[in-house]
């Protein structure tokens, strides 16, 4: 629901009736993650996603049912006879989608604490006497057990008291610190932000640090990077990028990155480099299971050349790394053949 808040305000304030259809369970392959959501307006408008468009058409339809009445109602949507014109999904997956109308009431709230990045989950119950029924769960809601969702960020099922409740959790953006103001800084921070995260920039040289080289950065830091970093908020959705080579920048902020709980941890430079950074560590007392954790030289071999091309090979690794599929990435095309 975070992409089409904007317009779901816009509904909401001009006293438009609104039917959400949310992806709430897949299996197997799926285009669209548990918490992707299509909204209906009662003017025929359509906002958002639930598969990317194998299924939206049938969506569409179970939601202008429930704008007209019909009751709140859990569809799956799997593979289809190839034989009938009947609604599939051609990735062999299923997805299961909860369809009803939209509480106004709660659009707002939510807007208001996704802005101020603050965490909240809206609760809806599927099944059951009180099937539709909504509320908002915050991080001191500690006898929630929406609650435990929402502190990972993530979005799932809950069942209690033989009912099931989806959880969709609205948690600030994870950040992505990059240190190094370089020209490589640059690219890492814009596709950092398409990726969904609050970027940071760090850099202790100011004349690097300026909105005129790093335009797509949330925050520009002059300080040096270890001290910056040693009192930065971290989290087990944090990435860690060293850009600067630079044995007197990368030692310290290395050493206080593998004190925090980061998803990833990555460092540029080439492999003596790499090797000379490492032993470096070790002569600091850096324990080797700790070495381990810093990915260096930074980023998938992609045969990358320019700035651009090197944030792409960056992203890829975090993508792998956060989604647990190093060191077994592999092209698409070989998973499916092997």
């Amino acid at each position: 629901m975070r992409d089409i808040l904007d317009t779901l305000e816009r509904w909401v304030s001009e006293g438009v009736r609104v039917a959400t259809a949310t992806v709430v369970r897949t299996e197997r392959s799926a285009p669209r993650d548990p918490g992707a959501v299509l909204a209906v307006s009662e003017r025929g408008e359509v906002a958002g996603s639930v598969t990317g468009g194998c299924v939206e058409p049938a969506v569409y339809e179970e939601a202008r049912a429930v704008l007209a009445g019909e009751a709140p109602r859990l569809r799956a949507y799997g593979i289809a006879d190839e034989d009938a014109f009947e609604v599939g999904l051609p990735c062999g997956g299923t997805v299961h989608i909860f369809v009803d109308v939209l509480d106004p009431e709660l659009v707002a709230p939510i807007a208001a604490d996704v802005r101020a990045e603050a965490p909240v989950a809206l609760a809806t119950t599927l099944t059951g006497p009180d099937t539709s029924a909504k509320r908002l769960v915050r991080l001191d809601d500690d006898t929630d057990p929406a609650r435990a969702l929402l502190a990972r960020g993530e979005n799932g099922i809950l069942y209690a008291n033989g009912e099931q409740v989806f959880v969709s959790s609205f948690a600030p953006r994870p950040r992505l610190y990059v240190f190094g103001a370089i020209d490589h800084a640059s690219a890492v921070a814009r596709i950092g932000r398409f990726l969904g995260y609050r970027v940071t920039v760090c850099d202790a040289r100011a004349r690097f640090v300026t909105p005129e080289r790093l335009p797509d950065v949330d925050e520009l830091v002059v300080e040096w990077p270890d001290k910056f970093l040693a009192s930065a908020p971290a989290d087990e959705r944090t990435a860690i990028v060293v850009l600067t080579h630079d044995h007197k920048f990368d030692i310290p902020v290395l050493k206080v990155a593998l004190t925090t709980p980061a998803a990833y941890i990555g460092a540029m430079g080439s492999r003596r480099t790499t090797e000379e950074r490492g032993a470096r560590l070790r002569e600091e007392g850096v324990p080797e299971e700790e070495l381990v954790r810093i990915h260096a030289p930074i980023g998938l071999d992609l045969g990358a050349r320019t700035p651009e091309e090197v944030a792409v090979a960056v992203a890829a690794e975090l993508i792998a790394v956060t989604r647990g599929r190093l060191p077994d990435a592999v092209s698409l095309r070989e998973a499916v053949a092997g």
